[in-house]
This record gives C-alpha cells, sequence and structure tokens, in this order.
C-alpha cells in the first residue's frame, strides 16, 4: 500500500477480522524447522490485528499511541516519570522495573484508553490499584498534551518471557515507536532485530539515546547514525540525552525538552497525527501478506509432517487387522489348550475312521458326547475365549509399540507423543473391552446357530446336539480355515476340524455352513477392527490436540487472500 490508499473500509475490517479468526485456529506446536519463529510471527499479527489495526481502522481520529520499549535497564521509566513530570511508573535497580506497562495521557483522552477497543487482552488499572501481568495501568496527567498517549513498555530482552512478549505485543500495537537505548549499548543485537521488524511494518519510528557523557553525543549520534544507514534504516529521528544527576528521580526539563516538544508537536497537529497513523497503517497492512506466507508455509509443513504421521498410524494397524485375520484362520488358533479341551471332548480318532462312510453315526456320536458334557462344552468356549483375547492383545500391544517407535523416528513425531509412555501398549480401555467383546462375539454365534436351526428338521438336530456345542464346532470350524469359506477345507490338528465340518454339514448342508462360517467371521472381524479402532484413535487423538485441522490451512490462506484484494 502507500499514501495514495483509499481510506479503509467496512471491508477491509471484516477481511482483518476473518484473518484474525484463521490465526487463531492456526496452531504450530510440532516444533518443525521454522515452527518456533513463525508462531512468533502468527501471534504478534493476530496481536496486532486485535490491539492496533482493528481497533485504529475504526476511529481514525482516536488519540496517537507513542510506545517507549527498550532494553533493560535503558532508563525507559525515569524518562516517562520526567516527561509525565510526575511520579507515574516506578523506576529503580531492580529488574524487571516495568512489571505491567504504564499508559499515560491527558484526561481528556482516558475515556478512549479505558475502553477495550485498544488493548482487549489487557485489564485495566486506575488509580492506586495493583498492576502486573497482564494489565495497564492507566495515568492521566495534565501535563501531557492531548491527543497523544504514551506507554512505558516491558523490557524487550526481560529475564521473564512474559514481559518479552508483552513488550512486543505494544509495540505492535503503537503508532509511533520510542526506542530508548543507552550511550554503551546501541550496538546490541536485539534492539536492532526490533527495529528492523519495525521499520518493515512501517511503524513510525524514533530513538532516544540515555546518558550520553557530556561532549560524547558529537561523536555517538553520527555513529548510529551510520550504523542506521547502512542497515537501510532512513528517516529516523535520534534525540540524545545527556547524562546529568536526576532531581527527585527525574531527568531535567532541558535534557529531555527536543523529546517533549517532537510529542507536543505531534499531538498539537491533527495533520501529522493521521499523517503518522496512515503510513504506520499502510505500513502494517502491507507487511501482512508476507508475515501470513511464514505462518501459512509453517502450517502447510505441519499438516503434511501430521498427514504423514496419520499414514504411518493407519499402516500399522492395517497390518495388525491383516495379521489378526490371519492368525484367525489356518489353525494358528487350534493349539494348546483349545485343542486339547476340544478333542477331550469329543475324541478324534473313533470318528474320523466314520466320517466319510458313517456321517449319521458321527452325528449321533457327537451329539450324545456333548449333550451329556456341557461342562466340557462350557470349558472349550472358556479356552477359546482365553486364547483369542490373548491373540488380540498381543497384537494391539506390538501395533501400539510399533507406533510410538515409528512416530518417534519421524519429524514432529516425539512432540506429538509428548512423552506418554501409556500409548506403547494397548490402553486401558481396551484391555477392560476385551472379553466382553469375545464374549458378545460367542452369543452372536449361538445365535445364528439357532436361527439357522428354525426349521423343524434342523430344530430337532440341534436340540439334540446343544446350540453351544455346535456354536463351538462352528468356531473350530471357522478357526481351520485357510483363505476363506469353501467346500474344501483343511483339517488340521488330528483331523478335529474336519469332524467339526462333517457335524455342522451333516445338520445343516455344506453350503448353510459356508454361509454361517462366513457370517461368524465377518461378525468376529466387525468386533475386533471397532475394537482396534477405538485403541488407534489414542493416536489420533494426540494427533489432532497437537496439530489444527488441515481446513484451518486452507482458511488461513483463503482469508489473506481475501484482505489482499481489499487493500491493494
Amino acid at each position: 500500500m502507500t499514501s495514495s490508499t483509499p481510506l479503509p473500509t467496512d471491508a477491509t475490517v471484516a477481511a482483518l477480522r476473518q484473518l484474525d479468526d484463521a490465526l487463531g485456529t492456526t496452531t504450530l506446536r510440532m516444533r518443525l524447522p521454522g515452527s518456533v519463529e513463525a508462531e512468533a510471527v502468527r501471534s504478534e499479527l493476530s496481536n496486532q490485528i486485535t490491539d492496533y489495526l482493528l481497533p485504529r481502522l475504526q476511529r481514525l481520529d482516536a488519540p496517537l499511541l507513542a510506545v517507549l520499549g527498550g532494553s533493560t535497564g535503558s532508563g525507559k521509566s525515569t524518562i516517562t516519570n520526567s516527561l509525565a513530570r510526575a511520579d507515574v511508573s516506578p523506576s529503580g535497580v531492580l529488574r524487571p522495573t516495568t512489571r505491567a506497562p504504564v499508559l499515560i495521557c491527558h484526561p481528556d483522552d482516558e475515556s478512549w484508553f479505558l475502553s477495550a477497543d485498544v488493548l482487549p487482552e489487557l485489564a485495566r488499572v486506575t488509580g492506586d490499584g495493583a498492576a502486573s501481568g497482564q494489565a495497564l495501568r492507566l495515568k492521566p496527567v495534565s501535563t501531557f498534551s492531548p491527543g497523544l498517549a504514551l506507554i512505558d513498555a516491558p523490557d524487550i530482552d526481560s529475564v521473564e518471557e512474559a514481559n518479552r512478549d508483552l513488550a512486543t505485543q505494544l509495540l505492535a500495537s503503537a503508532d509511533l515507536w520510542l526506542f530508548v537505548t543507552t550511550a554503551v549499548r546501541y550496538a546490541d543485537a536485539v534492539p536492532w532485530e526490533f527495529l528492523h521488524r519495525a521499520q518493515a511494518r512501517g511503524t513510525e519510528l524514533a530513538i532516544i539515546i540515555n546518558r550520553v557523557p557530556p561532549g560524547a553525543d558529537a561523536e555517538i549520534v553520527p555513529h548510529l547514525r551510520s550504523m542506521l544507514d547502512a542497515a537501510r534504516l532512513t528517516d529516523i529521528a535520534i534525540y540524545p540525552i545527556g547524562e546529568h544527576a536526576l532531581v527527585d528521580g527525574r531527568i531535567v526539563d532541558e535534557a529531555i525538552s527536543d523529546i517533549r516538544s517532537m510529542l507536543d508537536a505531534v499531538a498539537g497537529d491533527a495533520e501529522r497525527r493521521a499523517e503518522i497513523v496512515r503510513a504506520t497503517l499502510d505500513g502494517a497492512l502491507a507487511s501482512i501478506a508476507a508475515r501470513v506466507d511464514q505462518v501459512h508455509a509453517a502450517a502447510a509443513s505441519q499438516d503434511a509432517a501430521a498427514d504423514a504421521l496419520r499414514l504411518a498410524m493407519e499402516r500399522v494397524y492395517a497390518d495388525v487387522r491383516t495379521s489378526i485375520e490371519n492368525e484367525l484362520s489356518g489353525g494358528s488358533m487350534l493349539r494348546g489348550e483349545v485343542l486339547d479341551r476340544w478333542q477331550e471332548l469329543i475324541g478324534t480318532g473313533e470318528l474320523m475312521r466314520a466320517v466319510q462312510s458313517r456321517i449319521s453315526w458321527v452325528r449321533d456320536r457327537i451329539g450324545a458326547v456333548v449333550t451329556g458334557r456341557t461342562a466340557a462344552t462350557t470349558a472349550v468356549q472358556g479356552e477359546i475365549t482365553s486364547t483369542l483375547e490373548q491373540l488380540l492383545l498381543d497384537q494391539a500391544d506390538a501395533a501400539a509399540l510399533r507406533v510410538v517407535t515409528t512416530w518417534e523416528q519421524m519429524p514432529g513425531g516425539s512432540r506429538v507423543l509428548e512423552g506418554d509412555r501409556t500409548l506403547e501398549r494397548a490402553s486401558a480401555e481396551f484391555r477392560s473391552s476385551l472379553g466382553s467383546e469375545v464374549r458378545a462375539w460367542q452369543d452372536d454365534i449361538l445365535e445364528l446357530v439357532r436361527a439357522r436351526g428354525a426349521g423343524k428338521r434342523n430344530t430337532a438336530r440341534v436340540l439334540a446336539l446343544g446350540v453351544n456345542g455346535i456354536g463351538v464346532a462352528l468356531m473350530i470350524v471357522l478357526f481351520a480355515q485357510t483363505g476363506g469359506v469353501t467346500g474344501g477345507e483343511v483339517a488340521v490338528a488330528s483331523g478335529t476340524a474336519g469332524v467339526s465340518q462333517a457335524l455342522l454339514n451333516a445338520i445343516f448342508g455344506e453350503q448353510a455352513v459356508r454361509e454361517l462360517a462366513t457370517e461368524a467371521r465377518r461378525l468376529l472381524l466387525d468386533r475386533v477392527g471397532a475394537l482396534i479402532g477405538r485403541d488407534a484413535n489414542r493416536f489420533r487423538t494426540h494427533l489432532w490436540s497437537t496439530v489444527s485441522p488441515p481446513d484451518g490451512t486452507i482458511a488461513l490462506a483463503d482469508a489473506a487472500r481475501r484482505l489482499e484484494a481489499v487493500v491493494s
């Protein structure tokens, strides 16, 4: 923007509000390269929109706001008190001296600064009330010219981070920046960073060099001017304050007369105030695009890193689902206690010799055994439950540990995990829900058997053999399948599954058994998938509580384009 830019409109204000909303929903917590710097830019820009641009655009005629900023021990509070001709800001050797910013203004202007339109996040303290931290102490003084207010800000290099952040926020809210340094510290690095930032954003600048030894201004001022020129910081007024003994803790009037005259001249000249306001507004608005680009680039990098973490986690849990599917077939479940209990229940040697030639005898033999051994049937169910629970728990534990290990090696992963070691194993919720889900699936199996045995012929067979016994047989067949349900399942564990298959075929028919096994497998995988999915949600929760949704990055770009269209 230039000085010929049209006056701001409601569209400018609306576009700034949209941008501020987008900045507020953009978080850069993953600590990727450049994200710390981008977060500082995001926070400062949001504060400047709220604290300066919006209130100033809506009240161009409001009093000019000057902020006195600088390094620790530069004498800002002493200068403030001297300009006010009153003890309005505490000064002394204790650091930090300015723990809460102090605003001095003419009593006629106090109402403007009491309103929530200016620096809305800072509470107001008037009179002799205590103020510290995020509060602004208002000190109206009749010795100050109306039309201009001055804030004594905390140190830009304060030992307290909150003070440094507040100083940065206040400087971004100023129409005019009076930067205070000293004769021995004007070349320090930190102040120059702020000078460059202010110049880049079009803020009106003046520099005060405090405690200049007698006669040294003839050397120090030209040297500082040459440094400013070399840094392309031009058209900046420099005001030296000679080293004098303080009178009642204040600088003598003649030492600050040039500064007072400049402030009085600005306060008394409406055109000059408007010129300063417009130049600072134009500069601030013109600087937004580059700052948003920096924030957007960091947000886009974070989105990419978050997406990579999400995909890595989803691959792990997709793999674990496949692994579970494989474990649930091919005989892996028919080992150890499950196999022993089933063989104890039905026996296999004699039965297998009759599977092909005496199928009705097999059915009657198993029916007699199963019907008379309810407790043994329950034991088989119990062993299936226990084995299935352990299989699923082992798989969930392995998946969780694999995600943690993978994330720790990826950009931003450790930041998302936040050292939460509970993520290395399946969750307590998973463990507590596992048994009930397996038992619920077994109940599903029994319901399938009851439903399929609803015909007169099947009902008699089911009643003769027992729903539980047939249900267990169906589970055994299911766990013995290799690669889907067909008519040619492979018998494992010395023909145990073959006996179960023969029994079910004799009761329901081969096609019905296929359908029963398919449905039983689907029900089990659905329950397992939901259980595993809920456990995986812990990682999603950690991820999305750290990272803004990708829509936020899109909204930020849209808001920036809208503002650019309005102010260009």
